[in-house]
């Protein structure tokens, strides 16, 4: 594989068929995350299985429905890791939640975290219009911005430090420097959000607010127009409080690459990361669309694999709310 582009929401698309996949320009995609408004619902529909199955009986405890969200993700083609915590109980559950999988867009809250902490330590001057890529990236996944920033930071290196300030023993920066080919664990999301939460991570009250109220304003669409609310927004609806970091991203090694993190609940009570990775689908007909190369916002195996992320937590919280 070669690249063709040195920036783009962390994601690479490729063209088909999956035997020669060839990576084209991320310039020329239209690409992003998920949204609250349920305005983009139809686009998340192609022709498929319905997941969860209607007749599905949840099993009565919180383990048994991660095993139940991950078999059924395996039946759709992907391997699912999810971790989530209960910050007031301090009660973790996870299932596959050590197994590193690339950031995508995800890493651009590392970037934030990075820059905002060495500006309040006078170790680098953040001018205004630096500072100000940061609302569009964090909310919108803004690509252009996020290329800035992570240059302006000094690239990989950032990764290294913010994952010792965090302890995230599985957050590594890529071998070939690129940003959305980072590579975490969900377990290690669910600890830096909750040091997030928390400052320990050493992030001043005011820049934790920033990080916090960018995530809370998350657009229904990515700025190259990818819907963001699969995962936590749709799945979660019943929660008071949403603030989420999407990524997504195709192909690594011939699979869509899709996470959905953040917080909910009153007080930011949970935190959870859902990352996947799934084969390409496009029906046993062979008659969907693979648009990955023209159009990934209604590219029916893109469409698939936010289904499978959005149906696994609905699988884990089916009332919509985490108990």
């Amino acid at each position: 594989m070669t690249s063709a582009s040195t920036h783009g929401l962390g994601r690479q698309f490729f063209a088909h068929p999956i035997a020669r996949w060839a990576l084209v320009p991320i310039a020329a995609l239209a690409v992003a995350c998920g949204t609250p408004s349920d305005a983009v619902v139809v686009t998340d529909a192609p022709a498929a299985e319905p997941f969860p199955a209607p007749d599905m009986t949840p099993a009565p405890d919180p383990q048994s429905r991660l095993q139940q969200a991950v078999d059924g993700a395996a039946k759709r083609g992907a391997v699912v890791s999810i971790g989530y915590l209960d910050r007031q109980t301090d009660t973790y559950r996870g299932i596959g939640d050590d197994d590193p999988v690339e950031t995508a867009s995800v890493v651009k809250l590392f970037v934030a975290d990075d820059l905002l902490i060495r500006a309040s330590r006078g170790e680098i001057d953040l001018p205004d219009d630096v500072r100000e890529r940061i609302a569009p990236m964090l909310s919108s996944s803004d690509d252009d911005a996020a290329q800035v920033l992570w240059n302006f930071a000094g690239g990989s290196d950032l990764v290294g430090r913010v994952a010792a300030r965090y302890g995230l023993g599985s957050t590594t920066p890529s071998d070939d420097g690129i940003w959305w080919n980072t590579r975490t664990t969900a377990r290690d999301l669910v600890s830096y959000y909750d040091a997030l939460l928390d400052g320990r991570g050493g992030l001043s009250p005011a820049d934790r607010e920033t990080i916090l109220t960018d995530l809370e304003r998350y657009t229904p669409l990515g700025t190259d127009g990818y819907p963001q609310t699969f995962g936590i927004p749709r799945a979660l609806s019943g929660e008071s409080t949403r603030g989420v970091k999407q990524g997504w991203m195709c192909c690594v090694d011939g699979r869509w690459i899709h996470l959905s993190t953040g917080f909910v609940g009153p007080d930011e009570r949970f935190v959870l990361a859902v990352l996947s990775r799934e084969e390409p689908w496009y029906g046993a007909s062979g008659g969907r669309d693979d648009t990955t190369d023209t159009d990934v916002v209604d590219d029916d195996g893109a469409k698939h694999a936010r289904i499978t992320v959005t149906g696994a937590l609905r699988i884990l919280f089916p009332d919509g709310v985490i108990d």
